[in-house]
């Protein structure tokens, strides 16, 4: 590589005296994920953070990115000022896993994919931050989670305050200062599983002196919006489509055209985020994430780098939010693997249905 080598030690001290953040969270997983290189089993973590002061512009550019012809979102077709005839197609839910049924969602998609390539993140002035955590389920001792029947869901708990916290003290080391308003996730089995909904936040707030989360529990939400009536839907919409992206070039698993397409606009960026290793003997960081726009702003790691036989009560989260004891150091958790999504070839428009 001929990128300079990087050390977070050499960043400069900043003053942090009055330095503070609020923030909300918004966060969303794929479940069972069988990789075609070896048949290891994963699972995905996906959190997006929205610095408060950002949300109405991250919101303005999400709504822009569905007006296709004219790039002016109204609300409602009679504020519309561009009759197009087609408010109401674009005014749908963005789903990676429905991305192939509608033209209109997948041109959508497509614009909010080079809104986060391009615009959502730059080195000085950045709109929101991602980080996704992805989990090698079969280089763990799975029977320390439980029966088969909850055992997604105990996994889930235990790794979700690490994707949250390694994401709070990655991106936002500086302040001195970081206040949640809200912790957002999208609906599902984890509302009615007994620790999620409240056991992150109450650790969040006991153990972290700089991190407060004022919502005693997370609040689930319709990730439609025309459902829920709520604007923090669209944020859900936009890490369910980043993991998607993520997903489909890390294991390339899906026929539809529209979805690699998904996966190959994204795939530049996917690129940059994984070029990112550590020199084993002097800890020094360095590869093209540490120069690029994406530095503190998005980051992808996965878990563990070797197998692990570990016992809970060996576990506690670091600065990082990582899980350190027996097996759980830094050195476990990794960022360079393959990307196996080619470019889609012109024979994929005959998937199209």
């Amino acid at each position: 590589m001929t990128e300079q080598p990087h050390s977070d030690f050499s960043e400069p001290l900043r003053d942090n005296s009055q330095n503070e953040i609020s923030l909300e969270i918004f966060s969303d997983e794929i479940f069972n994920v069988k990789d075609p290189l070896d048949n290891s089993n994963w699972m995905y973590i996906g959190v997006l953070f929205i610095p408060a002061q950002n949300k109405d512009i991250c919101l303005k550019k999400l709504n822009e990115c569905r007006c296709i012809k004219h790039n002016h979102w109204s609300e409602t077709i009679s504020d519309c000022i561009h009759i197009c005839g087609h408010h109401a197609e674009n005014d749908t839910e963005i789903h990676y896993k429905e991305v192939h049924k509608l033209d209109a969602r997948y041109r959508i998609a497509q614009n909010w994919i080079q809104f986060i390539n391009n615009e959502a993140c730059s080195r000085h002035s950045k709109l929101l931050y991602i980080n996704i955590l992805g989990l090698n389920l079969s280089k763990m001792n799975l029977d320390l989670f439980g029966n088969d029947s909850d055992r997604d869901l105990a996994l889930y708990n235990r790794f979700y305050r690490t994707a949250v916290l390694g994401g709070l003290n990655y991106f936002f080391k500086h302040f001195s200062k970081i206040s949640i308003d809200t912790i957002y996730h999208d609906k599902g089995s984890q509302e009615h599983h007994s620790l999620f909904p409240w056991y992150s936040i109450y650790k969040i707030n006991l153990e972290n002196d700089k991190i407060s989360v004022n919502n005693d529990t997370i609040v689930f939400l319709d990730s439609d919006h025309r459902r829920s009536g709520k604007n923090e839907s669209h944020f859900i919409q936009l890490i369910d489509l980043i993991l998607g992206a993520s997903f489909v070039g890390l294991h390339d698993p899906s026929e539809k055209y529209q979805k690699q397409m998904v996966g190959y606009t994204f795939r530049p960026t996917l690129e940059v985020l994984l070029d990112r290793e550590k020199n084993p003997s002097t800890g020094v960081l360095w590869g093209k994430y540490y120069p690029s726009d994406y530095y503190r702003g998005y980051q992808i790691s996965f878990f563990p780098n070797n197998s692990q036989n570990f016992d809970d009560s060996d576990m506690h989260l670091d600065f990082n939010g990582r899980l350190t004891g027996y097996g759980f150091g830094q050195d476990n958790f990794y960022w360079n693997r393959p990307i196996l999504l080619k470019a889609p070839g012109q024979t994929g428009w005959d998937r199209w249905l």
